[in-house]
Protein backbone atom coordinates (compact mmCIF):
# COMPACT_ATOMS: atom_id res chain seq x y z
CA UNK A 1 0.00 0.00 0.00
CA UNK A 2 1.47 3.13 -0.84
CA UNK A 3 2.68 5.97 1.44
CA UNK A 4 0.51 8.94 2.74
CA UNK A 5 2.45 11.62 2.24
CA UNK A 6 0.51 14.76 3.18
CA UNK A 7 1.71 18.60 2.58
CA UNK A 8 0.70 21.57 4.24
CA UNK A 9 1.33 25.30 2.08
CA UNK A 10 0.74 28.04 3.81
CA UNK A 11 2.70 30.37 1.45
CA UNK A 12 2.89 31.06 -1.86
CA UNK A 13 6.65 32.20 -1.82
CA UNK A 14 7.97 28.53 -2.15
CA UNK A 15 8.49 27.64 -5.89
CA UNK A 16 9.77 24.29 -5.03
CA UNK A 17 6.64 23.13 -3.13
CA UNK A 18 4.21 22.42 -5.96
CA UNK A 19 7.30 20.72 -7.79
CA UNK A 20 8.40 18.25 -4.83
CA UNK A 21 4.99 17.03 -4.36
CA UNK A 22 4.15 16.60 -7.62
CA UNK A 23 6.67 14.33 -8.39
CA UNK A 24 5.90 12.47 -5.17
CA UNK A 25 2.77 11.45 -6.42
CA UNK A 26 4.32 9.42 -9.27
CA UNK A 27 5.07 6.59 -5.56
CA UNK A 28 2.74 7.61 -3.03
CA UNK A 29 -0.43 8.77 -2.30
CA UNK A 30 -0.20 12.55 -2.12
CA UNK A 31 -2.69 15.11 -1.07
CA UNK A 32 -2.13 19.28 -0.40
CA UNK A 33 -3.80 21.20 2.45
CA UNK A 34 -3.69 25.09 1.57
CA UNK A 35 -3.72 27.19 4.46
CA UNK A 36 -3.46 31.03 4.74
CA UNK A 37 -1.94 32.78 1.50
CA UNK A 38 -1.04 29.02 -0.03
CA UNK A 39 -5.01 29.09 -1.13
CA UNK A 40 -4.02 31.48 -3.73
CA UNK A 41 -1.39 28.48 -5.37
CA UNK A 42 -2.68 26.44 -8.23
CA UNK A 43 -1.92 22.89 -7.83
CA UNK A 44 -1.92 20.46 -10.73
CA UNK A 45 -1.53 16.88 -11.31
CA UNK A 46 -2.77 16.31 -7.56
CA UNK A 47 -6.06 14.36 -7.15
CA UNK A 48 -6.66 15.37 -3.48
CA UNK A 49 -6.13 19.07 -2.47
CA UNK A 50 -7.70 20.27 0.41
CA UNK A 51 -7.92 23.89 1.52
CA UNK A 52 -9.04 25.86 5.03
CA UNK A 53 -12.60 27.10 4.20
CA UNK A 54 -12.10 29.92 6.52
CA UNK A 55 -8.73 30.87 5.12
CA UNK A 56 -10.57 30.54 1.01
CA UNK A 57 -13.60 33.09 2.10
CA UNK A 58 -11.23 35.83 3.92
CA UNK A 59 -9.52 35.96 0.62
CA UNK A 60 -12.79 36.08 -1.03
CA UNK A 61 -11.60 33.61 -3.96
CA UNK A 62 -13.03 30.18 -4.67
CA UNK A 63 -10.93 26.87 -5.75
CA UNK A 64 -11.06 23.75 -7.04
CA UNK A 65 -10.39 21.86 -4.06
CA UNK A 66 -12.07 20.32 -1.37
CA UNK A 67 -12.72 23.24 1.32
CA UNK A 68 -12.20 21.68 5.26
CA UNK A 69 -13.03 23.12 8.38
CA UNK A 70 -10.36 23.04 11.15
CA UNK A 71 -11.61 19.53 12.61
CA UNK A 72 -11.01 18.24 9.28
CA UNK A 73 -7.76 19.31 8.76
CA UNK A 74 -7.15 17.52 12.55
CA UNK A 75 -8.22 14.35 10.65
CA UNK A 76 -6.30 14.98 7.48
CA UNK A 77 -3.09 15.69 9.68
CA UNK A 78 -3.31 12.55 11.89
CA UNK A 79 -4.47 9.99 8.90
CA UNK A 80 -0.78 11.00 6.97
CA UNK A 81 1.97 8.37 7.26
CA UNK A 82 4.17 11.64 6.67
CA UNK A 83 3.34 15.50 6.86
CA UNK A 84 5.92 17.75 4.96
CA UNK A 85 5.15 21.49 5.98
CA UNK A 86 6.22 24.44 3.30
Amino acid sequence: MPKKILHVLKSRQDPYAVEILEEQAAGAEVSVLLLHDAVLTPVEGIEKVYACRDDVEARGKSITGELVDYDAIVSLLLEADAVICW
